[in-house]
């Protein structure tokens, strides 16, 4: 009898104090408390989807009259390197930097659809500082290729960004894509791996043409030095653009 008293009195404590914490809206000191409902701001730690696409880059080169400009450095800004190759086979005339006055394009007219805003020794922060680089037609395409001439990772993808930022003020609906080849006995790998992490966060696509020249049958003949592309390299990178791109 005593113990049967004993387990009813217990009884009755517990269910008053849980009758307590219920109304108070708290839990006994060492207990465990449910875990919220999921909110709406959960997802901010979601993979944020991309800025842009492979596809939408596809569909606005293949818009009537449809404008692209490159920015890159010295890998594409030669009569016979990539950008040129690229700009004959996709019939879009081509308007080049000029490299030695640094201040327009040359052979740019009204029928100009290929801006080559590529540059010797270029870095992703070489637009910023040169206005004229900017055409005065808005592209409806936008490709990137830097990253031989920084001294870093970190200071190619903050250039980087910082030209992203800017791109995005000026050409809002234009689509970035980003692309490199790579160096010698694949020296610049890091950088490359660096960009590459950096346009995926940026929800920026790439054209991996560094895919495209380790693949090769020969990849130290598609260099004529430790960066710049031999006259096969520049015609594997333009056929890669132009298989990416249509």
């Amino acid at each position: 009898m005593v113990g049967a008293g004993l387990l009813a009195l217990v009884l009755t404590v517990g269910g008053a104090w849980a009758w307590v914490f219920a109304e108070q809206g708290t839990a006994p000191a060492g207990a465990t408390a449910a875990a919220p409902p999921s909110s709406s701001s959960s997802t901010s730690e979601a993979a944020a989807e991309p800025t842009w696409t492979i596809d939408q880059a596809r569909d606005a080169l293949a818009g009537d009259g449809s404008r692209v400009l490159v920015l890159g450095d010295s890998t594409g800004n030669g009569n016979d390197e990539w950008v040129s190759l690229w700009a004959q086979s996709a019939q879009l005339p081509l308007a080049r930097w000029d490299t030695a006055t640094e201040a327009g394009y040359a052979n740019e007219a009204e029928d100009t659809r290929l801006w080559s805003g590529a540059m010797n020794s270029g870095t992703a922060d070489y637009p910023l500082d040169h206005d004229e680089i900017w055409p005065q037609q808005d592209p409806d395409l936008v490709l990137l290729s830097y990253g031989h001439f920084h001294d870093s990772t970190s200071g190619a993808t903050d250039a980087l960004e910082d030209l992203r930022v800017e791109l995005a003020d000026r050409y809002p609906d234009a689509p970035v894509v980003v692309l490199q080849n790579p160096e010698t006995d694949n020296a610049d790998a890091d950088r490359r791996a660096a960009i590459a992490d950096w346009a995926k966060d940026a929800g920026l696509p790439p054209i991996d043409v560094a895919a495209a020249f380790e693949d090769a049958a020969d990849p130290s003949a598609l260099l004529v030095d430790e960066i710049n592309p031999s006259p096969e390299g520049s015609q594997l990178w333009a056929e890669t653009v132009a298989e990416a791109l249509g």
